[in-house]
């Protein structure tokens, strides 16, 4: 019963991890209102270009999506006999990951007046709910909980296929943000975005392939 309480406890962390990461990936910037997207993801961006729904929708969710990454991967990182493929890419996420953190951060504060009232139930965040929880790939609690309790080479299996699954749902939401008229920020930073998808599904496979 002990280690069960404790599996649920590990399990319950990092659902709300997911949801709390919105706050704590802004909070560098907290009290600069006048935060503004940083000019290495599209220096030609004019400021004065409108924001819409879409555009905050694009930001809230990538934030959600990076969170998630970096919380799967040090759930990897904590166990023992991983693999080096898998383990190298798990700890790249959380440095890659941050860097673009920065740019969402101050997208997130200073974008805030374009946030709907209500969760949509259209478009490309449609469905995603008041927290992004219902956004295409998110992991379930029973996939969650596979991963914790997994050990080599169960562990790194789990941790791809999840890693893939989310990584299509990211895929299939920066596409439908290009095919509507993004902010010139939004629109270069959705196309680094599905570059970066490709490259990771490639390193993903490698790694399930690898594998016993």
């Amino acid at each position: 019963m002990r280690r069960r309480a404790v599996v649920v406890v590990a399990l319950t962390l990092a659902l709300l991890t997911a949801a709390a990461g919105v706050w704590l990936a802004i909070a560098a910037t907290a009290g600069n209102t006048d935060a503004a997207p940083s000019a290495s993801v599209s220096p030609s961006a004019s400021a004065s270009a409108p924001v819409t729904a879409d555009d905050y929708c694009y930001v809230e969710a990538m934030i959600y999506y990076r969170v998630e990454e970096q919380e799967l991967a040090q759930t990897l990182l904590r166990k023992q006999g991983i693999e080096a493929g898998a383990s190298g890419f798990a700890t790249g996420i959380a440095a890659r990951n941050e860097v673009e953190l920065e740019d969402l951060r101050a997208w997130y504060l200073s974008w805030a007046d374009a946030r709907p009232a209500e969760p949509p139930t259209d478009g490309p965040c449609g469905g995603h709910g008041s927290d992004h929880a219902q956004m295409p790939g998110m992991p379930s609690w029973s996939a969650l909980q596979g991963l914790v309790d997994a050990q080599h080479p169960d562990a790194e299996r789990r941790f791809a296929e999840i890693l893939q699954a989310q990584n299509a749902g990211m895929i299939a939401l920066v596409t439908l943000i290009l095919e509507g008229d993004p902010h010139p920020a939004v629109a270069t930073s959705a196309e680094e975005v599905l570059k970066q998808a490709a490259a990771d599904r490639a390193t993903l496979q490698g790694i399930l392939d690898s594998l016993p």
